[in-house]
């Protein structure tokens, strides 16, 4: 590589270009009489082909250009001499003068043309001493100009968008164009692996082949590299000594810039550079090469960050396609930046069908004016939505069911980026719930067929026993009037015989008529108390199931609460005494009749189980008490038992799906889960309980008295 900008000591190095060996001595001569205090290096060619290839081999301070040269028929030969020496002093050399000639010579790039005839030491010395302080001048500050060009150069591929590797490789061929002295064309870039505490080779130029395979992977201390690394500081060599351990044979004499690339402590990788054997290391160089490092090293960290941010940013992609849910990034002119696999599923729509779209504007058969206006109370409040519901039509036609939820993305100063909106299609979801809750109610319904069939069968007996006396009454009675019939009629006949008159009284005292009289209105009256106690029970079971009512519509909580009692009476009564506190003004609720009961009998058959279960055998009766009350909008029914309480353990799971604290077969877990359902997400209400160990349990149920209708 040329070496036309470098760092000089006192010594100067010419090389005379004369194809006059008698001229080209002479001139020698005067330059070994120059100056006594510098050593004079020369050296000479006679054709200016020759000074090409020499100074593209070595470094000269000075050129003395004889201007009679074969090969330089006119001044403007001199073009490629200059070119290819840039700033370096080049002095012409004239056998006649000709000052006319002399001009053109400098104009086409000498900066001095001199009469040799005329030329003697001193003359020498100061035109000599003038260019080369010119040239040093002008080469530092080409070298200052090419150095922050290589970091400019290195600042700007860093924006490229290209492979690790590549950017590696495309940043060591711009620091090897750097103007150092001596550097070679040859170098490697090498990056640290922390998990293997060893250098990798990623980039590297004009290396011998056995090199790069020695060197793929060098551990930290190894080598000058590894040294460089471990202890973090360059490492210089002007030739292959004993700290280059890794070696191949025929290996070329060289030295080493090994540079470490630092970022606040930490070791990044080295920069490893070849120079030429005997070099002598200099302070610009190394200032030169630390530079170099910083920008390396932020090079380096910002691919690892855009790696690092490419790696998340698939394991997101993967992970967002990979979820059940839909995904819809909104941006923050509402249109569509992200959709998932989720949401292409759904509705039938690609993400190049939609992206960048206004959300309003596709082809979603659902309803918008409800997410539209579920969307704009976020942006509104800032805050994510509660989850609400949507019907759509899937693509096939199929009518779904939607559990949506909008979430904004807010700046660090509360300004709006757009919004997320996750949604699920809830549909089976619902069903299943549905199922669940037919289930519970059917599993409420076993349990109590029992009772009630025994609350029934009860007032059912004494009335078969009262109709089947009345039976027998009325025969025996039939008899008597019969008896007295045929009286009537021998009377009439004036026959009356003393017989038939005895047979009526034997009759008479065998039916004992007075007790029939005094038992047969008795036996009517509990007949028709227990017709009324049925038609009672089956009134309760009525108002208890509420069939087909699936609507919100005001409804009596009072009543509800003695209906269940009723229906659940066989379930309590041997366990314990229901008290009803019930107020007598408590306002309408507007709610599901049929669902509430479920979540009052489920309540009431647990407080009942409580108790049974705290009383064992005894015969002890424990108590139910319900009260009711409106408080402020809200109708509040509490419901304590003098059970034994709930364990703490137990306190923080009583509302989680399939948990019990019922031996295996005694409960499914569901009906507390499902009566926080019904009361928290049907009715927007509340269901909560207070208990005490060994005291008992309160559960309160929070309805609002103006409820939603569905």
């Amino acid at each position: 590589m040329p070496h036309d900008i470098t760092q000089h000591s006192n010594d100067i190095r010419v090389l005379l270009v004369d194809d006059d060996p008698d001229s080209a001595e002479e001139m020698k001569d005067l330059l070994l009489r120059m100056d006594a205090q510098r050593k004079i290096e020369h050296n000479t060619v006679e054709l200016l082909g020759d000074a090409l290839d020499e100074i593209s081999q070595s470094h000269y301070d000075l050129i003395l250009l004889d201007t009679g040269l074969a090969d330089m028929p006119t001044p403007s030969a001199i073009r490629s001499l200059r070119d290819a020496f840039s700033y370096a002093p080049i002095i012409a050399t004239m056998k006649y003068e000709d000052p006319e000639l002399a001009a053109m010579w400098v104009g086409e790039g000498a900066d001095e043309c001199l009469f040799v005839g005329e030329m003697d030491d001193a003359s020498l010395k100061r035109v000599v001493e003038y260019a080369i302080k010119r040239y040093h001048t002008y080469s530092n500050l080409h070298q200052q100009s090419r150095t922050h060009h290589v970091l400019n150069t290195l600042l700007s591929l860093s924006l490229k968008d290209i492979p690790f590797e590549q950017l590696l490789e495309e940043c060591l061929e711009v620091i090897l164009s750097a103007p150092l002295t001596d550097m070679l064309h040859q170098g490697a870039i090498l990056v640290s692996n922390s998990e293997s505490n060893q250098l990798w080779m990623m980039a590297h130029s004009n290396l011998d082949p056995e090199i790069v395979a020695l060197c793929q992977r060098v551990e930290f201390g190894q080598c000058l590299c590894g040294r460089a690394a471990e202890t973090g500081e360059i490492q210089f060599a002007d030739c292959v000594d004993e700290r280059h351990e890794n070696r191949v044979d025929g290996m070329s004499p060289h030295g080493h810039y090994i540079v470490p690339i630092l970022s606040r402590g930490d070791v990044l990788g080295v920069l490893t550079l070849y120079l030429r054997e005997g070099h002598i290391q200099k302070e610009d160089e190394i200032v030169f090469l630390q530079g170099v490092a910083v920008t390396l090293a932020g090079i380096i960290e910002r691919a690892h960050t855009n790696e690092q941010l490419a790696l998340a940013h698939q394991q997101n992609s993967r992970l967002l396609s990979s979820l059940t849910s839909i995904l819809i990034g909104i941006d923050e002119q509402r249109c569509i930046s992200h959709w998932n696999d989720k949401a292409s599923e759904t509705f039938g729509l690609t993400a190049e069908q939609v992206q960048d779209k206004p959300i309003a504007e596709c082809p979603i058969d659902w309803n918008w004016q409800q997410v539209s206006n579920q969307i704009d109370a976020t942006l509104s409040s800032s805050q994510r939505t509660d989850r609400f519901e949507a019907r759509f039509k899937q693509h096939n036609g199929s009518n779904r069911l939607l559990s949506i939820s909008v979430t904004p993305y807010n700046d660090s100063i509360g300004h709006s980026d757009g919004y997320l909106l996750i949604a699920d299609d809830v549909t089976e979801q619902k069903q299943l719930e549905s199922e669940m809750q037919q289930a519970q109610k059917l599993q409420s319904i076993g349990q109590l067929a029992a009772g009630i069939a025994h609350e029934i069968n009860t007032p059912i007996q004494y009335v078969g026993d009262n109709v089947r006396f009345l039976r027998d009454a009325f025969d025996d009675i039939s008899e008597i009037i019969d008896s007295q019939h045929d009286l009537v009629e021998q009377a009439r006949s004036n026959n009356i015989a003393v017989e038939q008159i005895d047979k009526l009284d034997e009759q008479i005292d065998e039916v004992d008529l007075e007790y029939l009289q005094e038992e047969i209105p008795k036996s009517i009256q509990q007949t028709l108390d227990g017709v009324e106690r049925v038609a009672t029970i089956v009134r309760a079971m009525k108002e208890f199931s509420h069939p087909g009512s699936e609507e919100k519509t005001p409804t009596d909580i009072n009543k509800a609460i003695e209906s269940t009692v009723t229906v659940a009476r066989n379930v309590w009564k041997y366990h314990a005494k229901v008290s009803l506190d019930l107020q007598p003004s408590l306002p309408p609720v507007r709610c599901i009749p049929g669902p509430v009961n479920e979540v009052l009998l489920n309540i009431i058959v647990n407080a009942a189980h409580a108790i049974a279960e705290k009383v064992g055998e005894s015969g002890d009766l424990g108590s139910i008490d319900i009260a009711s009350e409106a408080v402020e909008d809200w109708c509040v029914i509490r419901i304590r038992d003098s059970g034994s309480g709930i364990p703490e353990d137990a306190r923080n799971h009583v509302f989680d799906p399939f948990f019990t604290t019922k031996d295996v077969g005694k409960g499914t877990g569901q009906g507390l889960s499902l009566s926080h359902k019904i009361i928290v997400e049907q009715h927007d209400g509340e269901l909560s309980f207070e208990t005490e160990l060994g005291v008992g349990t309160t559960f309160i149920i929070k309805l609002p008295i103006i409820g939603e209708m569905n």
